[in-house]
């Protein structure tokens, strides 16, 4: 398997049924495709013809997933729609890495605490997840560094909340990214 990250984001209610939904009309696309006559070989024929056959299917496939156009699995389904996350925000390049202290997971300075009802989980490609951390980190930093300046200070505390929405996390943008998905 690629390397992958497995990631998680707290989404809103309902969110998983309607994955689940876009899950079983993805599931039922491949039984079509499956069922196409070209890809029928008699029970009967050699076994190297029928290995031969099953490969064939599964390199077809791995193409229609990697184009997006079979997104039979959560995971391909969120991953072509962080790409899109990620390209309309003009985040799809390579970013510098962060530094040590930038957060890996967990809250992120200044973002508020929410209790979202459910949680997804994706696994995403390596590389995918690492641009989506970077382009994140990035893009907040100049917002983090004056949050952190601020410390406790209770006089900028109203400008803290108007200043903290600035930021965005990876959680941010995996939770558009599954909006995305299921609008599309």
């Amino acid at each position: 398997m690629p390397d992958t990250t497995r990631m998680s984001a707290g989404v809103p209610h309902g969110t998983r049924k309607r994955l689940a939904a876009r899950m079983d009309e993805e599931k039922e696309r491949r039984r079509e495709l499956l069922a196409d006559p070209r890809w029928k070989v008699p029970r009967r024929a050699p076994a190297e013809i029928r290995a031969g056959a099953r490969a064939q299917v599964q390199a077809h496939l791995r193409e229609l997933r990697e184009a997006g156009a079979l997104c039979d699995t959560i995971d391909v389904l969120v991953t072509h729609a962080v790409r899109a996350e990620l390209a309309e925000r003009g985040w799809d390049h390579s970013w510098p890495a962060p530094p040590p202290s930038a957060p890996r997971s967990g809250p992120w300075q200044g973002t508020r605490s929410h209790a979202w009802p459910e949680r997804i989980y994706v696994r995403l490609p390596g590389d995918l997840a690492e641009r989506l951390f970077r382009a994140c980190w990035h893009a907040s930093e100049p917002t983090v560094t004056t949050l952190r300046a601020w410390g406790e200070d209770p006089l900028q505390y109203a400008k803290y909340r108007e200043v903290a929405d600035q930021v965005t996390t990876p959680g941010d943008v995996l939770r558009d990214a599954v909006a995305r998905a299921l609008t599309d």
